[in-house]
């Protein structure tokens, strides 16, 4: 039971002064959220009860492995269990297992996130409103997963003169704490987070001259401790649970964006009968130019953050989604002035770290590119009685057929500095090429 559950929700909007074009609004909320794992999975999987949920069904071709075998009198070999030298016969003895533990903290608590925002709101001549404001998120016990506790401090620490990132007390050295134990991989609700903005919006509030229009646009910091969940989230190399290491994780969130754009704009173009160009056209005239729209979808945004890594664990045994890796050092900012598809950004500002050493870059310290995107419309509305209308609609996606850059990295989804083939190389596309398709609507 979480006795900290609470969820109030506030919100508040005022007409300064008794304005009638001019508001006010602010809001304030909390709310929880349980983890996927619900709480203790995978915790089934230690011994004593390792070997008989590791029999699945067929994995070498031989099953169905009858249940309760691990314990059953003449036990079947079958499942995973063949996988082990020498195979699991009989349930294993805690305290000399070497596979993964898996391992979870007593008062794992639900994820809580504090929302609030406060706009301003105005309306311009023209029957235009504009809003401007802060909107802004705190995020604490999140969800960390597969992270190992079984790590021992670098090869530095007490070895290299000075060094102390995830050393002992003065830079000391110590050794797995869990014993023979290779690996504890943990869930825990260590994860936080802050995303903070300034959002504009400017909005038509009525279709004047046969035209709408709204635009957006946000300038955003998203930060995180880094949420390896064990599902395959890449969120760079982490130093947790060693010591001091938790502000070093601090960095930019994988859904960081600085900058976003939209705009969407409809125009019913003014011509036809009925419209002020046109009026007195006949028939043919009016069938083929009149009772035009046209529709535009703009969105550009900035580069995601790139998690930059590298092979070299420094002797230091961080898992999470089956990896160990470190952080390279950065000698310099590696933003590159004139990026190109194979350097992206200045790949000699990251450096293996010493032998024993952890790295000492940031989880995210550069951007991908950009993202920019047009989406266009036409549409002829074609009225057969009062109350029936056909649409015909000619739709382009992607018109300028922009490519949309990416940089997959290596095996780890990051950017490497061990992988020279892929680290800052821009090798794939994400989005479509240009798509036009055409389609009839008919309203009744």
């Amino acid at each position: 039971m979480d006795k900290t559950a609470f969820e109030p929700r506030i919100g508040l909007a005022w007409k300064p002064f008794g304005s009638q074009k001019t508001a006010v609004r602010a809001g304030y909320a909390i709310f929880h959220d349980s983890s996927w794992n619900q709480g203790a999975q995978g915790l089934w999987e230690n011994p004593p009860f390792f070997a008989e949920t590791d029999n699945f069904y067929g994995f070498f071709g031989i099953g169905p492995c009858p249940f309760g075998n691990a314990t059953a009198s003449s036990p079947v070999s079958c499942g995973v269990v063949n996988s082990f030298t020498p195979p699991f016969t009989s349930p294993p003895d805690p305290a000399s297992f070497t596979g993964t533990i898996q391992s979870q903290n007593l008062n794992f608590k639900q994820g809580i996130v504090q929302q609030f925002n406060l706009n301003l709101e105005h309306q311009l001549p023209g029957n235009l409103v504009l809003t401007a404001g802060y909107a802004g998120s705190r995020s604490h016990h999140i969800l960390v997963d597969g992270l190992n506790l079984n790590v021992g401090s670098p090869g530095a620490c007490g070895v290299v003169s000075g060094y102390t990132l995830g050393c002992g007390p003065g830079g000391t050295a110590f050794s797995p704490p869990y014993g023979p134990f290779t690996t504890i991989a943990n869930i825990n609700d260590v994860g936080n987070a802050r995303y903070d903005s300034l959002q504009v919006k400017a909005e038509t509030k009525s279709v004047r001259h046969g035209l709408y229009a709204l635009l957006g646009y946000t300038y955003s910091r998203t930060f995180d401790s880094g949420f390896a969940d064990g599902l395959g989230t890449s969120p760079g190399a982490t130093y947790f649970p060693l010591p001091g290491t938790k502000k070093a994780d601090w960095g930019l969130s994988q859904i960081n964006l600085n900058h976003q754009f939209t705009a969407s704009v409809t125009y019913d173009l003014p011509f036809g009968r009925g419209k002020s160009f046109g009026g007195g056209w006949n028939g043919p005239l009016n069938a083929a130019l009149g009772n035009w729209e046209v529709d535009v979808i703009e969105k550009a945004t900035s580069g995601f953050p790139l998690f930059v890594v590298s092979g070299n664990g420094s002797g230091v045994n961080f898992q999470w989604n089956g990896n160990s890796l470190n952080r390279p050092n950065q000698v310099c900012s590696g933003k590159s002035s004139h990026p190109t598809l194979s350097q992206w950004f200045d790949t000699s500002c990251f450096v293996d770290a010493p032998a024993g050493e952890l790295g000492n870059a940031n989880r995210a310290p550069l951007y991908g590119p950009r993202f920019v995107n047009t989406d266009l419309s036409f549409i002829k509305h074609i009225p057969i009685r009062e109350s029936v209308r056909m649409d015909f609609r000619a739709e382009f996606f992607n018109v300028l057929n922009h490519p949309q850059f990416f940089l997959p990295g290596d095996g780890t989804g990051m950017q490497n500095v061990d992988s020279p083939s892929s680290f800052g190389k821009v090798t794939q596309t994400v989005n479509n090429p240009r798509v036009i398709q055409f389609a009839l609507k008919l309203s009744f």
